[in-house]
């Protein structure tokens, strides 16, 4: 590659490029034409002898060797922000930024609610794109720039990562109202259960295995859906978060319980990539995120 097709623009114009995945997105931001969005990416691709992003349906993905320069582009320009002066302050009011948070659905029933309706407090013009992102996919979609950050209840560490624990939470056994007032040991033991998770078990079992007992799970959802309805219709329990039960009981004919055995609180974080750390939008996100977790209180159950 020839460091002479390339000017510091055009990596500008790349980073926004790879969270934006649209020129159109990409030029709003940037103040800039999709013609001249277009001309840059000639340039780039020229310059690397590569795509770098190819459309598909209504998005510009990223080719492998997009993805491969990301970071160190990422780095590079956040080395010369840190060394030109203080960064710009982000305006929510005048912006048109796309921002891209990955969770599950425990996340989406739990949070995403409050986060949208603190962004629309303070912007009209801010868009929110969710993606699906599992626990354990959490370090790759931040790594592959799929996301801007990541919401999810890992402790897994990864060194060029940072995070912030939002709060904890605890699990809680849900089941059809009008059941006595309080769950036993022997009562959980005997009813039949509902598994979150992708197979037959999840870590409740190895709880219970640890302190010599088992359960009887008689279904497995890979999502969480569908379980207020099982539970509402029919003698099933199922335990889950606590936050997560209270967005479920609403409106339902469903009663929350504490466990009858000790179950370790987990905590929900905030992940996303070093290299974007002092980006002042994405701070701006983070900060309002953070603030919005605050006022979530644990449900207090019987």
């Amino acid at each position: 590659m020839n460091l002479r097709q390339l000017n510091l623009n055009l990596l500008v114009v790349f980073d926004v490029m790879m969270s934006q995945r649209s020129t159109t997105k990409a030029g709003q931001i940037l103040g800039l034409s999709q013609s001249a969005i277009s001309s840059s990416l000639a340039q780039l691709r020229l310059a690397f002898e590569d795509q770098l992003f190819i459309r598909h349906k209504n998005e510009m993905v990223p080719t492998a060797r997009a993805h491969e320069i990301a970071g160190p582009i990422g780095q590079a320009l956040l080395q010369v922000r840190s060394v030109t002066g203080p960064a710009e302050a982000f305006d929510p009011v005048g912006s048109a930024r796309t921002f891209r948070i990955g969770m599950n659905d425990y996340g989406a029933f739990v949070l995403l609610g409050g986060i949208i309706n603190r962004v629309r407090e303070q912007s009209d013009s801010i868009r929110i794109a969710v993606r699906n992102v599992g626990t354990n996919e959490t370090h790759a979609a931040i790594d592959n720039d799929d996301v801007d950050l990541c919401i999810a209840f890992s402790d897994s560490v990864d060194p060029r990562h940072e995070s912030k624990v939002l709060f904890e939470d605890e699990w809680v056994c849900a089941r059809r109202a009008g059941g006595r007032s309080s769950l036993t040991l022997d009562d959980y033991l005997a009813a039949s259960h509902v598994v979150i998770g992708h197979g037959m078990t999840n870590h409740v079992d190895r709880l219970l295995k640890g302190i010599g007992v088992s359960r009887t799970n008689r279904v497995s959802l890979p999502f969480c859906l569908a379980a207020p309805v099982l539970v509402e219709e029919s003698d099933l329990l199922v335990t889950l978060p606590s936050r997560l039960a209270r967005e479920f009981s609403r409106g339902r004919k469903i009663e929350i319980r504490k466990l009858p055995f000790r179950t370790p609180n987990f905590p929900v974080l905030m992940v996303w990539h070093s290299r974007r750390a002092r980006d002042p939008s994405l701070s701006w996100l983070r900060d309002l995120i953070a603030s919005t977790t605050v006022e979530v209180p644990i449900l207090n159950v019987a």
